[in-house]
């Protein structure tokens, strides 16, 4: 059976809104100030270890150029 592990980036006080920088949020890009080196080696780390990824679609139209 396969593990389902969901991840998301989201502040104490619940905002979950546009933690990249996208400029149509009036709260974006937060996420940027508080990521060090072992936390970015951690998301690094869950993505490479990951056999397939749900994303939404502003996420998946966001990441489809890349």
């Amino acid at each position: 059976m396969s593990r389902l592990m969901v991840t998301e980036f989201v502040t104490l006080d619940g905002v979950m809104e546009a933690p990249g920088g996208e400029p149509t949020h009036p709260h974006s890009g937060w996420v940027f100030d508080f990521v060090g080196p072992e936390q970015e080696q951690s998301k690094l780390n869950e993505a490479l270890e990951a056999e397939s990824h749900l994303l939404g679609r502003v996420t998946y139209e966001s990441f489809a150029g890349a």
